[in-house]
């Protein structure tokens, strides 16, 4: 009996899993063929304002020229060290790999789904070990592929989560 009521919760809870992938993906193929889709980049964005850097007084700087003491070892008063300019390079644009995981937005939910499934299976493993009868053969090799699947998704998440933030840093510099 509680062979048939774990196998039947594991299974439950794959139909469960396969059923949302399902629907995520029914809802995206909708998305992309209906004309009113518009994407989430397109909203109406509001400029950064400008910053303002105060300009030196003439007077300052003509009262900082004539008092300043020659540096050691220059001719003249004149040659002071100019300050470098130290220009950042653009940011290159993502490719279509960061914007495809960045679109990604399932995979965390998924990630922590599978990680919930894997305890909840690792957990009755553990309970038919305990047991004089011995656990199906197959039973151990499902606990392995559900916590390799539920790692990936989660590695995955977090890949995800970076290719957004690189996204949207490129996307606010090109403003």
């Amino acid at each position: 009996m509680a062979y048939l009521l774990v196998m039947g919760s594991v299974m439950l809870s794959i139909v469960v899993c396969l059923g949302w992938a399902a629907w995520a993906l029914g809802r995206w193929c909708i998305q992309r063929l209906t004309p009113a889709h518009t994407p989430r980049t397109a909203k109406s964005r509001v400029s950064p304002p400008k910053k303002v850097t105060p300009k030196p007084r003439a007077s300052a700087a003509k009262r900082t020229s004539s008092t300043a003491k020659p540096v050691r070892g220059s001719a003249k008063s004149s040659d002071k060290a100019k300050p470098i300019k130290v220009e950042k390079a653009p940011l290159a644009p993502p490719n279509l790999l960061t914007r495809f995981l960045a679109k990604c937005r399932s995979t965390l939910p998924l990630g922590l789904f599978a990680l919930f499934l894997f305890g909840v299976i690792k957990l009755a493993q553990i309970g038919m070990q305990a047991r004089s009868e011995d656990v199906p053969a197959g039973y151990h090799q499902l606990v392995t592929v559900v916590g390799w699947a539920a790692v990936i998704l989660l590695v995955l998440a977090a890949l995800s989560f970076l290719a957004l933030w690189r996204v949207s840093r490129y996307e606010q510099k090109e403003l």
